[in-house]
């Protein structure tokens, strides 16, 4: 296996293809490749473990900070795993002696979303606050993919400490959108999602409070879940907004999540939200054509008083009303006409209990900040503000149990109670929202509506894409659909079955190869990404707040920013 030939080709975008005298007609292609692509692959020795890890680092460095007509970078890693090679290698060795794929997902490149823990790879939660924060232990879901067999690749890039959907950060500076590296990625998950869309990876884990992963995953023609709060252990993740936050996973295709959900969605003794919860072992059961048939599908209209489809530009609209009426085609039922006036929006107390938390979890291991008051201190935030503004930030912080807790853990139950209540008046199975009003990515803030009904009631919510802009860069639309408790399966089925109707998705176009970093070992990539982080921050982001982080390091003055950087010695 370890000598087996490659032969690259370019057609635009780089093909990795690999042969072997035992290999099928049709050739391993890296681009838009499947978890079943792959094991097939390996199979039919037409390619390595090893052989994979490395292409998909190898197009990171053609990729990822590649700068070519202008285009501001992808920018969507934080870190590549040093170990995943060494990794690579041991399952080729145990796949030599026993030829058998051992696990679900069996070299699997995935990223993880940077405030998930790793033994191998520091988690900063995209904060050069936390540069150099290294976790001993690996998060329990971590843990969980790991037994499957999975390659932790690398961490993606994120909005600071998870706050914000526009990608901007003091760990790393600025994450392009997949399809157009000059607009919003949407976050907090945004690196992740790029990193997906862009095959630098072929899954990841993101994490969501109010859409972080929903959001960027719609940005980047992806699929992205929110799963039940609780189903997936938050054990070994940074735990801001600990109440609500769920971890949850992205993908190119429904079964590649389905397959990533079965495996993390495990019951954690040390995760009390995650015990007396009743589980579905195999979520690839939901994956059948026919799993719009007979399903009843409400359009939200409004949420407490607010129009979601107002001010919505007429191509946006006629492309979600052409998908509506194919999802009726296929024998969904869609109900047009659904409000939710009672719903509670109010999500000031979310983060009570986040000061004890974040304090607990820094001090569980030697982390780079003691407790929430040195990251404050640390000079290398300013996401709260001054160091001042960031210390009365967290000493006003609600604490855990107190009468503002309790009122938001009641929040979350009536509104989970009253949307179900909703859906069963009109026998529906799902909701659905669109992400956007304004269709695709934006960094209007205001018109993102994938944030709310799901999170604040504690519901799944999957998003896919419904349609693309007309635009040039044929930016992706997508839509929301909501379930009820643990209703994760058949959201899968429903997106599995659209995606089975309107055939694979339509990937980003990638620019041309830059060779310029693919002479550096991962250490020395690693650095870069670093320094680059560090150079936006100090040049522009450690006088701004998060208020105008958009404002203050567009798409022009970032790349300007890597252009210095990379002009300069590497080594």
């Amino acid at each position: 296996m370890q000598n087996l030939p490659r032969i690259f080709t370019f057609a635009g975008v780089l093909s990795l293809i690999f042969t072997s005298s035992m290999a099928q007609d049709k050739p391993f292609v890296l681009e838009e490749a499947t978890i079943s692509s792959v094991h097939s692959a390996i199979k039919n020795q037409q390619v390595s473990c090893e052989d994979i890890v490395t292409a998909y680092i190898d197009r990171i460095k053609k990729y990822d900070l590649d700068m070519n007509n202008n285009r501001p970078p992808f920018n969507a890693i934080t870190a590549i795993n040093p170990n995943a090679l060494e990794q690579a290698r041991q399952l080729d060795s145990a796949y030599a002696r026993t030829h058998q794929i051992s696990g679900a997902l069996y070299c699997i490149p995935v990223i993880l979303k940077d405030n998930i823990d790793t033994y191998d790879v520091t988690t900063t939660s995209g904060s050069l606050a936390l540069l150099g924060n290294q976790p001993i232990k690996d998060a329990f879901l971590v843990a969980q993919l790991r037994a499957a067999g999975a390659i932790i690749l690398a961490k993606g890039a994120m909005d600071e400490f998870a706050s914000g959907i526009s990608g901007i950060s003091s760990r790393n500076g600025r994450i392009g959108n997949a399809y157009n590296p000059a607009q919003n990625p949407g976050g907090s998950s945004g690196g992740v999602a790029v990193a997906v869309s862009t095959n630098f990876a072929m899954v990841g884990i993101g994490t969501d409070n109010s859409g972080s992963v929903r959001i960027p995953s719609a940005f980047n023609g992806l699929i992205g879940l929110r799963p039940t709060t609780g189903l997936i252990s938050q054990n070994g993740i940074l735990p801001r907004g600990n109440m609500d936050g769920t971890a949850g996973p992205i993908a190119r295709t429904p079964e590649d999540l389905a397959r990533v959900l079965g495996v993390v969605a495990h019951a954690d003794p040390s995760d009390p939200k995650t015990l007396n919860i009743s589980r579905t072992e195999d979520y690839t059961q939901f994956l059948v054509a026919t799993g719009l048939n007979h399903k009843r599908i409400g359009i939200i209209q409004s949420v407490n008083g607010v129009n979601l489809f107002k001010g919505m530009p007429t191509d946006t609209l006629t492309t979600l009303q052409k998908g509506f009426k194919e999802m009726q085609k296929m024998g969904a039922t869609l109900i047009p006409d659904i409000h939710l006036p009672h719903y509670d929006m109010n999500r000031r107390f979310n983060e009570a209990g986040e000061r004890e938390d974040v304090n607990h979890y820094l001090a569980s291991y030697p982390a780079a900040r003691k407790n929430y008051a040195e990251i404050c201190n640390s000079g290398r935030t300013s996401l709260f503000g001054t160091s001042a503004q960031c210390l009365t930030f967290i000493k006003n912080l609600p604490e855990k149990n107190s009468v503002q807790y309790q009122r938001a853990l009641a929040i979350f139950k009536k509104n989970r109670t009253y949307v179900e209540g909703i859906m069963e008046k009109y026998h529906l199975d799902a909701l659905l929202v669109p992400v956007s009003a304004y269709g695709s990515a934006t960094y209007d803030d205001s018109t993102v509506l994938s944030e709310g009904v799901a999170s604040n009631a504690g519901l799944p919510g999957i998003t896919f894409t419904l349609g693309y802009t007309h635009s040039e860069a044929q930016m992706p639309i997508g839509i929301e659909l909501i379930g009820k408790h643990l209703d994760e399966g058949p959201l899968i089925g429903m997106a599995y079955a659209w995606q089975k109707h309107v055939g694979p998705r339509q990937a980003p176009v990638m620019p041309v190869a830059d060779t310029q970093l693919s002479g550096l070992d991962i250490p020395a990539l690693n650095n870069l990404f670093t320094l680059i982080g560090h150079d936006a921050y100090q040049s522009v982001l450690k006088n701004s707040t998060r208020e105008n982080y958009v404002k203050n390091l567009p798409p022009e003055k970032f790349r300007d920013i890597v252009t210095k950087r990379l002009s300069e010695p590497l080594l």
